[in-house]
């Protein structure tokens, strides 16, 4: 972590609250450097290898060669000098399993290289002020000496070698490993530290400022010691750091030594890794409570804001001294003042990314939180609401300035203060900041309380203070090998027949029959397990039905699973379990499908459940009311989901002409259909199945090992009787062909776009040009292979996902090609323009021999791939037997697809797909 600034009044009692105000972690406490600004330097000579780079404010900085850079801020006045060398690494760099990584290299620096020896001892006996601290974005090792004898030579000899030599030893890390983890135990004594490490934690997602530098207790306990040797070695190079010496030296001296002791390390080869993951905005208010022994109840709000190289920063600085000043400030008056809390504080913690702005409310032992809560929150959030005045901005301002004053008449805090903002970017942001400061208004500060103290920005934490603790501590796991010493496997499944997934092969092994009114196609075969996949479909209503009783007949099929007679839900669910089976019912106003996966053995009870489910349902209240919630909750989730108001929108251009709200053609808006689903009633339900529903038309399918007796013998059973109360007649609609649009919805607050295009044109799958249709469509659309695939994704990087499709029926002349993707709202026009010019392209020059080629291939494996899998298998049976067609017609329709050519596949794709008649629907946050 970096080293917030943290202000409480002196009633407070500091011990644990300073501790973590600056929260940097150290490997010696020798001293606590303040956070200001430098001073003056005078012109030096320069050594070869060493270049001018720019001067500020006293202060020049200097370049070597392999990267190093130099920053010199003589001051003859001073006795001693300050030598600070900063490493651009901190808890921001480390990876999983490496929290702490930063924090422990600089303790293990400290012990030394094969020729400087331990430099905590040398640095003791010389007298010397030191110290090393950790934050988020770098590491910094400072020691203040009298420029006596040798001691700046020695410092700069010293750093120079342990940039690149130091040992990092495993019998070093063993040691200092408990250093450090004491360390880490220190903390975990204090209150303000639990809490202001778990608020951090909550408060991001994905960034690792929400780590403190301090890391994890089983990191820093067993890191192994060649990825600490790693990260020392990627990290601790002159390219990576920055050598600021302030205080009593000669610069031309200083600066020839510098150039000899550090000039003569190579620039690595290696390249850093770029740091770029950006923390989301907050969606909204979080909150964490921390219960451990403690004295005091504490409250801790962050809110998340910029980088400290951002414009609102010097506003927000302001903001936070003035809510927090005492006696004068809001939160003082508002919290100490009246008693609700003896103290409060604040930390701004700027950093190189952005951070967060924190204030603290600390109560007694026994004290009750929720006013203080409130008053701290309604302080904190209500800010913007009362205009800051010029005064308050005036007061800060006098105490910026004089801070500024005193840093630049300490030369010793200057480099370990320039740390901060050469973490940031440069070291110049500091006086930067302080004249952005000086400049800042009263309508500033107003303006940046409104936009950053804001309930969703806001991370609240709680200490409470408990004698004993209830914490849940999750023991370690034993290894694999342990767990399955003395272990006995169990005899292998025996294995299933293997038919050829070819039409043929599996025609032969088909069985055809009509049996009680059904259609029957069985294949029975060895499989693993004894598994069986059954699948009975029904086909029941007409028009008239399907028009008056649509919304009530969504709720059949899955209350047939909610209970039936003589059993509840929690037994039919508890018996289908003991029986290893799954069954499931789908459909609606005009047809349903029963699954059945079973195993040989109990098949027989599987299909009694059948029956007694499809037969014998008690429709209960308590779960038509369950499942008319789920109906509407879930619509209503889609109101906002561009994908879902796409898909709505473009249902609707396609509905059909004229057609009326209640008509079968008719498509409704989302608040139609909730009116709709609210209106249904559970007698609504109960009296389309009595009148409606049977075994009008019945497809029974099953794959697997099994005797066909045992279904056939089942059947009639299951349907006997079940009848419908109206004659059966297929719906079929006529064909829609609408005139081409561009429609644009703009779907708020969301970060990804839809993209869906439309059309319409007379085809069946048994036309000689489908085969041929299909074959283009796979080179354009229908895989991670395709055209638009490559494009959108591959090539131009606009989609995650992105093709077409074509659709057509079985029974009537019905086709549909559909064009999708999904991408960012602000790359909108180029994927619009991406869809255009591929479908161009096809069209106007064609496909190639080797695209089509590698089509009709893809094509033939994926329905070898389907018909090997036994879920799939058993419902193309089922579908053949509605149709009443045999496995010759996929031979027929193999064959076609394996003589397509490219010439053939062009000629359909003109055929069908004309752009002019596209229907094109976005649905998105769009930028305006």
């Amino acid at each position: 972590m970096r080293s917030p600034s943290l202000r409480l009044p002196a009633t407070l009692l500091l011990s644990g609250l300073l501790l973590l105000g600056t929260p940097a972690q150290t490997a010696w406490a020798q001293t606590a450097p303040a956070q200001t600004a430098p001073a003056p330097a005078p012109t030096t000579p320069l050594p070869a290898g060493v270049k001018f780079v720019t001067e500020a404010e006293g202060i020049r900085e200097y370049r070597l060669n392999n990267g190093l850079r130099v920053l010199l801020f003589p001051d003859t006045s001073a006795t001693t000098f300050t030598l600070n060398v900063t490493y651009l690494v901190g808890s921001r760099h480390e990876g999983y399993g490496e929290t702490g990584m930063a924090h422990l290299l600089e303790h293990m620096v400290f012990k030394g290289t094969p020729t400087s020896g331990n430099i905590l001892e040398s640095l003791g006996r010389r007298g010397a002020d030191f110290n090393g601290t950790t934050s988020e974005d770098r590491t910094n090792y400072f020691e203040t000496m009298t420029n006596t004898g040798d001691n700046l030579a020695w410092a700069l000899s010293m750093e120079a070698d342990r940039m690149v030599n130091s040992k990092i030893a495993a019998s070093d890390l063993k040691t200092e490993m408990t250093v450090v983890r004491n360390e880490f135990e220190s903390g975990e004594n204090d209150p303000f530290s639990l809490l202001y490490k778990q608020v951090r934690s909550v408060a991001y997602d994905w960034h690792n400022y929400g780590n403190t530098a301090i890391g994890n207790r089983s990191d820093v306990e067993n890191v192994p010691i060649t990825r600490l040797q790693d990260f020392y070695r990627r990290y601790y190079q002159p390219d990576n750091a920055v050598l600021t010496l302030a205080g009593n030296f000669d610069a031309a001296a200083a600066l020839a030594q510098i150039a000899r002791d550090f000039g003569k390390i190579r620039r690595p080869w290696r390249t850093l890794p770029a740091q770029y993951t950006v923390e989301n905005p907050q969606d909204g208010e979080r909150s964490v409570t921390v219960r451990r022994v403690g004295d005091q109840r504490i409250l801790l709000t962050a809110y998340h804001m910029p980088s400290v190289r951002h414009p609102d920063m010097p506003a927000l600085l302001v903001l936070d001294q003035i809510l927090a000043d005492e006696p004068a400030g809001r939160l003082y008056k508002a919290l100490v003042q009246s008693k609700q809390a003896t103290a409060i504080g604040t930390l701004t913690n700027s950093a190189s990314d952005p951070g967060l702005l924190m204030y603290a409310a600390v109560l007694g032992k026994d004290d009750d939180t929720a006013p203080a809560q409130a008053t701290l929150i309604r302080t904190l959030e209500e800010a913007g609401q009362t205009a800051f005045t010029d005064e308050d901005v005036a007061r800060v301002r006098a105490r910026v300035v004089s801070s500024f004053e005193q840093l630049l008449a300490k030369p010793e805090q200057v480099g370990v203060t320039l740390s901060e903002y050469i973490a940031a970017g440069d070291w110049r942001l500091l006086f930067k900041l302080r004249d952005d400061l000086e400049k800042v208004s009263a309508a500033d500060v107003t303006r940046v309380a409104k936009a950053y103290l804001k309930p969703s920005n806001r991370t609240l934490g709680v200490f409470v203070p408990t004698g004993d603790p209830d914490r849940v501590a999750v023991g370690a796991a034993p290894s694999a090998a342990e767990v399955l010493r003395g272990f006995q496997a169990r005899a292998a499944q025996a294995a299933g027949e293997t038919i050829p997934p070819e039409p043929a092969a599996l025609e032969a092994r088909t069985v055809r029959s009509v049996v009680a009114g059904a259609k029957v196609a069985l294949l029975p075969k060895k499989t693993r397990g004894g598994r069986i996949e059954l699948v009975l479909s029904l086909n029941f209503g007409n028009p008239e039905t399907v028009r008056s009783g649509d919304d009530a007949a969504d709720f059949i099929a899955p209350l047939l699973t909610r209970g039936s007679k003589d059993l509840t839900r929690q037994q039919l669910n508890d018996r289908l379990e003991a029986i290893k089976t799954q069954l499931s019912v789908s459909g609606g106003a005009a047809g349903a499908t029963v699954r059945l996966s079973t195993d040989r053995t109990n098949l027989p009870e599987a299909l009694e459940l059948v029956r007694r489910v499809l037969r014998e349902p008690v429709f209960p209240q308590a779960d038509f009311d369950e499942l008319k919630k789920a109906a509407l909750d879930g619509a209503e989730n889609g109101r906002n989901d561009p994908q879902s108001v796409a898909s709505l929108a473009l249902s609707r251009q396609f509905a059909q002409p004229g057609a009326k709200r209640g008509d079968l053609g008719y498509v409704p808006t989302l608040d139609e259909s909730l009116e709709d689903v609210r209106a249904v009633t559970l007698e609504q339900v109960k009296d389309y199945y009595a009148k409606v529903w049977g075994a009008a038309s019945v497809q029974v399918a099953a794959v697997g090992d099994f005797d066909p007796q045992t279904v056939t013998a089942a059947l009639p059973g299951i349907l006997g009787g079940f009848t419908s109360g109206v004659p059966y007649e297929r719906i079929n609609l006529p064909l829609v062909t609408p005139k081409s649009s561009d429609l644009v919805v703009n779907v708020p607050d969301k970060a990804n776009a839809i993209y869906l295009a439309r059309l319409n044109f007379p085809l069946r799958d048994d036309h000689p040009d489908y085969a041929a249709l299909a074959v283009a469509m796979r080179v354009f659309g229908s895989g991670t292979d395709s055209r638009l695939f490559n494009r959108l994704r591959q090539q131009d990087g606009l989609s995650y996902g992105a093709g077409g499709n074509i659709s057509v029926s079985s029974e009537d002349e019905k086709g549909s090609f559909t064009a999708y993707a999904i991408f960012n709202p602000g790359v909108t026009e180029r994927v619009v323009t991406a869809m255009r010019e591929e479908l161009a392209k096809a069209l106007g020059t064609g496909f190639t021999d080797a695209e089509i080629t590698s089509a009709r291939s893809a094509i033939l494996q994926e329905s070898r791939v389907a018909r090997s899998e036994d879920a799939t298998l058993v419902g193309s049976l089922a579908r053949q037997a509605y149709l009443g067609r045999t496995y010759a017609f996929s031979a027929d329709l193999e064959a076609k697809i394996a003589a397509v050519t490219p010439q053939l596949a062009q000629a359909a794709l003109k055929k069908y797909i004309d752009p002019a008649n596209l229907v094109v629907v976005r649905a998105g946050t769009f930028p305006k």
